[in-house]
């Protein structure tokens, strides 16, 4: 198109100054004076819909016939507490922003109807009013369920728009009144069966305060759940709100055994199973009467946001009380990866 421009100018430059002046005025005359705009707008939008449909095809055939060798994030978000607390959508848009995808999705509790329906519109507005307001890439969309339950089940199922499977759950509670924590708790069997990623997001007063300090607290014997970890935290510095963010690595270890700790954390640096080097990595020991939770709480409390993983097999065992005696800390990310990821 440049080049043809360029070549109209080339060739005679009153013709070509004529010819673009017209063009300009047909376009003008057309946008202000036709009182039926849909037809023009109708065309795009028509293009558009094919366009991206075939692109959704594409990227579904290409997914199935040659995955990916590495993970990035298609992240699910269903809550209904969109307009209460802004931390879980901020997360979705931080987390699509250039590496993934995001589709967030308002719960409404009740059985399909009129009246439901019309408050669909509603909400659907002030989502799309929400997301004009902060230039997210985010898909949003509603869904109407007599429980969160049911909704997770529905949602869960649906292909993403972006042509690839949702990987990634993200889910969000607020530690002053953490009701909703026992019902993300009770229906984790469900993410397991199916092979879902899962953060919980644990908010606060504070939020993500000036977006600065990012810390991960790893270990040896979770090293699956600390690829994600960091993953996910160097994809959050990407966006430009975290551009002047650091991240800053923990591991405990019980006293008086730094030496093993150390051997194998750089075991696992040396096979590549986690992405970071010896340097990075605070150790610090943990003393008889000391607890993990009393260690990150002191280190962590001035932390924007704390990274920490979580095993499938403590929420069976524990219920909600692994979640729980961070009162120091700011916003809390608690991950559990599936399956180990490789990380480019």
């Amino acid at each position: 198109a440049i080049l043809s421009i360029w070549l109209m100018f080339q060739m005679n430059l009153p013709y070509a100054v004529g010819s673009l002046a017209i063009m300009v005025f047909i376009y003008i005359y057309i946008s202000k004076y036709n009182t039926d705009k849909a037809g023009l707008a109708r065309l795009f939008k028509g293009v558009i819909f094919q366009l991206s449909r075939q692109l959704q095809v594409y990227v579904q055939k290409r997914d199935y016939n040659n995955p990916d060798q590495y993970w990035r994030p298609f992240t699910m978000c269903v809550t209904k507490h969109s307009f209460e607390r802004r931390d879980a959508y901020d997360m979705m848009r931080w987390l699509s922003q250039r590496y993934g995808f995001g589709t967030y999705i308002h719960f409404i509790e009740g059985y399909l109807s009129k009246q439901t329906h019309k408050e669909t519109k509603k909400v659907m507005k002030k989502l799309l009013k929400m997301g004009e307001g902060s230039k997210s890439k985010v898909y949003m969309d509603t869904i109407v369920s007599p429980s969160y339950t049911s909704a997770l089940a529905q949602t869960m199922q649906l292909s993403g728009i972006s042509g690839k499977g949702h990987n990634l759950l993200l889910f969000e509670y607020s530690r002053s009144s953490p009701e909703d924590l026992a019902e993300i708790v009770n229906n984790y069997a469900m993410f397991q069966a199916t092979g879902f990623d899962v953060c919980i997001l644990g908010s606060s007063f504070r939020h993500f305060g000036y977006k600065k300090e990012i810390h991960i607290w790893v270990s040896s014997r979770d090293y699956e759940n600390s690829n994600l970890m960091i993953l996910l935290s160097y994809i959050l510095l990407g966006h430009k709100e975290w551009g002047e963010g650091i991240i800053k690595m923990f591991s405990v270890y019980p006293k008086g055994k730094e030496e093993n700790q150390k051997e194998r954390l750089l075991h696992l640096i040396k096979e590549g199973r986690l992405p970071i080097s010896p340097s990075n990595i605070d150790l610090i020991a943990q003393g008889e009467e000391e607890s993990v939770k009393s260690i990150i709480n002191k280190h962590s409390s001035d932390a924007d946001l704390t990274v920490i993983g979580f095993q499938s097999e403590l929420v069976k065992n524990k219920n909600t009380e692994i979640f729980k005696g961070y009162d120091d800390l700011g916003n809390i990310l608690f991950v559990n990866s599936i399956n180990e990821k490789e990380i480019s």
